[in-house]
């Protein structure tokens, strides 16, 4: 394995330096990480990126969407989000898929418009899972609880990130 792609939403984008290095530390010599991730984008503006960024040449593509995707204010609905996960899969063709899925959040009311849920975020984890296949996934929620989001309730905390890190590494490893 040599170049991967961290590619989605917030939940890779707030992956810092030290987070990065300790990756490639974990996954071994050779490897180097790369990160296409904003916070805000739902699994559309991966769509529209997945085209480009599918023609390099990438070991593996770690793909985060979902959380804003669900989120009552975009509302992708579930079969456009599966649609979507199956393009940029499907756009890295060459490359191992591997799911970074949103953790299990506290709900709270965000906006005007609504609640984010997690019976709602569990269809959309679900499609996720389904598309990169067993063992493909980085289950954030059996690693960390409620207790490592940030305040806002949705974002994991740096501490929760470094948890996490050894265990993105064997899920992309495919150890």
């Amino acid at each position: 394995m040599s170049d991967v792609l961290l590619f989605g939403d917030s939940m890779v984008a707030r992956l810092r330096k030290p987070h990065v290095q300790l990756l490639e530390r974990e996954l071994g010599a050779g490897c180097t990480v790369f990160t296409c991730a904003t916070g805000g984008f739902d699994s559309s503006d991966g769509l529209a990126r997945a085209p480009a960024l599918g023609r390099l040449d990438w070991s593996v593509v770690v793909l985060s969407f979902g959380a804003n995707d669900c989120a009552p204010w975009k509302h992708v609905p579930l079969d456009q989000f599966a649609a979507n996960i199956t393009g940029i899969v499907e756009a890295f063709a060459g490359a191992r898929a591997v799911g970074f899925l949103p953790p299990t959040i506290r709900e709270a009311v965000t906006s005007e418009n609504g609640v984010r849920t997690n019976r709602e975020l569990d269809a959309y984890r679900e499609v996720l899972r389904s598309a990169v296949g067993p063992g493909g996934c980085l289950e954030t929620g059996a690693h960390i609880g409620t207790d490592g989001l940030a305040d806002d309730g949705l974002h994991l905390t740096s501490d929760s990130y470094m948890r996490l890190i050894p265990e993105l590494a064997r899920v992309i490893s495919g150890r």
